[in-house]
């Protein structure tokens, strides 16, 4: 009787507790550098996105008790909302792991004395419970989004393991942290469990999203993907454009069809339409539904790749140094051959539409790039051993010079596996939350971007 009292208060005070953790996430927030928060991925969920999950997932979730996992819990903003989405009765338990004390701490001190189990452990460590009664039926979690570059090695190979050994599915070693917390949650959700992750819509296009794409698509039932406006972010401190993804834990039944909706918010989006499953299966991208819906363009329609070459940027790995004004590349000594214009991020350009000169430079109010990565293979200067590069004019840098002064920059290795300094890249360019995408002309290639 009196822990029904108690918690009952505990939900009429619930306003002032959301405005202590409002409060404490700024303090803690502020404790930290940016560079700090993009290397751990930590990035808070607005309370107001928060409140709409939870509201969402009520109507999705069957009535009766809730058993609550949030996988990185911060300071509980889904859990804050889901105190106000169920009565304290129908809550019988509720879970959250944090794995940085830092957050952990006073987040376990904000919600002493409510149901709240906090673990300050490494979820993707952790131990799954070993039985059904164990598991959990409501997982919504916004997982550190931690680059895969940021992954030690081990760390990596750890978590490709597990990810496997749950799922059976091997994620790509270019998958970010929150593609293994979803798959590591399998183990961790009852049979026919409810899960809304929100997470970064890149997953859905790149190459390295192929087998998170397949375990929702066959390893559970993928119920919709709400992918927000990316003009409209929804972390002010991340450039990084967000999806909603809800799947429940069961295989799909043949002929399913996953919502798709875009814009706007979950609960009122700009656009909306059924996918069925089977198109997904051989749609090599996702971010094109619904609008998609209305079938590919006519076989008389004209297209892009009529008029224009679309590529990402070059992917050099170390822009500080392959990347140069012209200014640079004159002290450096770089032959001109040996340079490619390239274009500024599409948030420093200033038009629509660049312009080349004569000499086939783009017009730009500020100077453009260079670029020592991805220039033409020009034999005379490029396509020759280093040794036998006997066609660089006199007082002009070969590339076995500029490739030693690399080394000196940390290089080393970068050069130890290349004969030739500017060996055009083969693979394709890593995408991120900043790429950028350039367009040129097909008989008079313009500069790509740099990302």
């Amino acid at each position: 009787m009196a822990r029904a009292c108690c918690q009952r208060g505990l939900q009429h005070g619930l306003p002032a507790v959301e405005a202590r953790r409002l409060a404490l996430q700024q303090v803690q927030d502020r404790a930290r550098t940016q560079a700090d928060r993009n290397r751990l991925g930590q990035f808070a969920t607005p309370a107001r996105l928060a409140g709409e999950l939870l509201h969402y997932a009520h109507r999705l979730l069957p009535t009766g008790s809730v058993r609550f996992l949030d996988p990185a819990i911060g300071t509980g903003s889904f859990y804050s909302a889901l105190l106000r989405e169920w009565p304290m009765a129908e809550i019988s338990a509720a879970t959250g792991f944090e794995v940085d004390a830092h957050y952990g701490d006073p987040c376990k001190a904000l919600w002493h004395g409510t149901p709240l189990q906090l673990r300050l452990e490494d979820f993707t460590a952790a131990r799954p419970p070993p039985g059904e009664t164990g598991r959990y039926n409501l997982v919504i979690c916004n997982p550190p989004y931690v680059r895969h570059h940021h992954l030690q090695r081990t760390v990596k190979a750890r978590l490709q393991l597990r990810s496997m050994l749950t799922t059976g599915v091997r994620l790509s070693g270019l998958a970010g942290l929150y593609a293994h917390f979803i798959t590591l949650a399998h183990a961790w959700m009852s049979a026919g469990a409810l899960a809304g992750w929100l997470i970064p819509s890149e997953f859905m296009d790149v190459n390295y999203g192929r087998e998170l794409k397949r375990y929702l698509l066959r390893e559970v039932t993928l119920l919709r993907i709400h992918r927000f406006d990316p003009t409209e972010l929804q972390f002010g401190d991340a450039l990084v454009s967000s999806a909603i993804v809800w799947l429940r834990n069961q295989r799909p039944v043949r002929g399913h069809q996953v919502q798709f909706s875009s814009g706007g918010s979950l609960s009122r989006p700009k656009a909306c339409g059924l996918v069925p499953a089977s198109r997904l299966e051989t749609a090599p991208k996702w971010r094109g539904f619904p609008a998609a819906l209305s079938g590919g363009p006519r076989s008389d329609a004209a297209t892009l790749g009529d008029y224009f070459r679309v590529q990402r940027g070059v992917a050099t790995g170390a822009n500080g140094f392959f990347i140069m004004t012209g200014e640079q590349a004159a002290e450096r000594r770089i032959p001109a051959q040996c340079l490619r214009p390239i274009l500024p991020g599409p948030r420093h350009l200033e038009l629509d539409e660049v312009q080349a000169d004569a000499a086939g430079l783009p017009q730009l109010a500020r100077s453009c790039g260079f670029s020592t990565v991805g220039c033409p293979r020009r034999r005379s200067a490029i396509g020759t051993r280093i040794s036998g590069a006997t066609s660089i004019a006199a007082g002009q840098r070969s590339p076995r010079d500029t490739c030693v002064a690399g080394a000196s920059h940390g290089l080393r290795r970068k050069c130890a596996r290349r004969r030739f300094f500017c060996a055009r890249i083969s693979r394709a360019a890593a995408a991120t939350a900043a790429s950028s995408v350039s367009f040129s002309i097909a008989r008079r290639p313009s500069p790509p971007t740099a990302t």
